[in-house]
């Protein structure tokens, strides 16, 4: 039986199960008010998890959850209503992209950066959506801190997602025998 054509498995389903619990439990604590932190200094922590799941568990993360969290990420945290879920639908199929294409295993450093780019497009395209739609979009100024902390809370939510729960190791090729 070939790779492709084999059942998940106990460690599948446990990771399909795990994204959307913990994006959720993301969204809970962006939502959860920890402290008095400037909106800017906070990671977004759903890109974080949305992220590290499009790379290391593709299949956990399928293109239709991704979109309804996505538009619940953008209902419960207020943001523009539609250009964050099709921003960041578009960056995480770019990752997802990326994963199909790259050889196995791919190093961590490099997953951080693209995830680190994809956040930072996925940010300036809310912000040319806001641009367009005449409303009046947040400084780049004032935006650059909240994707630089996020780019530094990557590496944090991957380690944890990987080592701590044993989540989306990195995709090893088959040994034939």
């Amino acid at each position: 039986m070939s790779g492709a054509a084999r059942p998940a498995g106990l460690a599948g389903l446990a990771a399909a199960f795990a994204f959307p619990a913990l994006a959720l439990l993301a969204l809970a604590v962006q939502l959860a008010p920890l402290a008095e932190t400037p909106p800017a200094l906070t990671p977004d922590l759903f890109w974080c998890v949305l992220a590290y799941f499009t790379l290391r568990a593709p299949r956990a993360a399928p293109l239709g959850m991704v979109a309804v969290l996505c538009i619940l990420r953008d209902a419960l945290l207020g943001g523009p209503f539609g250009a964050g879920a099709l921003s960041f639908v578009l960056a995480s199929e770019l990752l997802r992209r990326r994963a199909a294409l790259a050889p196995a295993p791919r190093p961590l450093w490099s997953d951080w950066a693209w995830c680190a780019l994809g956040f930072a497009a996925a940010t300036a395209l809310q912000w040319a959506l806001l641009l367009v739609s005449f409303a009046r979009p947040p400084s780049p100024a004032a935006l650059a801190p909240h994707v630089l902390v996020t780019a530094l809370a990557l590496p944090v939510v991957a380690a944890l997602l990987r080592y701590a729960l044993r989540l989306g190791a990195s995709p090893r090729p088959e040994r034939s025998t």
